[in-house]
C-alpha cells in the first residue's frame, strides 16, 4: 500500500510519551499505532445535556424542603398539602431521572 499522505498534529510531552508507551506495548511503531487507533476504533460521544437540566429541578425541591423545615421549626407543624406537593415533586423528579439515566444516547463517529 502506498502511503504518501503525511498528517501532522500537536501533542504535549506527556501525550507524546503516552502514545509512544502504548505503541511499544502494542508492538507497533508510533505511525502504525496511530493509524490503527484512528481507523479501527470508534469514538463514542454521550449526550449528557438532559441530565444537567435535572440540577435545577433538584435545587427547586431542595428549596421547598428548606421552606417546609423552616415552617416546621418555627410553628412546630406543617400543612399536609405542603408535604403532599413535595412528595409529588419528588416522584416526578424520580421518574425524570430514571428516564434520563436509561442508557444515555450516544453518537458513534
Amino acid at each position: 500500500m502506498n502511503r504518501n499522505i503525511i498528517m501532522k498534529f500537536r501533542a504535549t510531552e506527556e501525550e507524546a510519551a503516552e502514545i509512544r508507551r502504548k505503541a511499544a506495548a502494542a508492538g507497533m511503531n508510533v505511525s502504525r499505532f496511530l493509524r490503527t487507533s484512528a481507523v479501527k476504533s470508534q469514538v463514542v460521544l454521550y449526550n449528557t445535556a438532559d441530565i444537567f437540566g435535572l440540577r435545577s429541578d433538584i435545587k427547586k425541591i431542595g428549596n421547598n424542603i428548606n421552606q417546609i423545615a423552616m415552617v416546621a421549626n418555627s410553628n412546630k407543624s406543617v400543612y399536609l398539602s405542603d408535604v403532599s406537593d413535595l412528595r409529588k415533586q419528588l416522584n416526578e423528579m424520580s421518574r425524570s431521572i430514571a428516564e434520563h439515566l436509561k442508557p444515555l444516547s450516544y453518537e458513534v463517529l
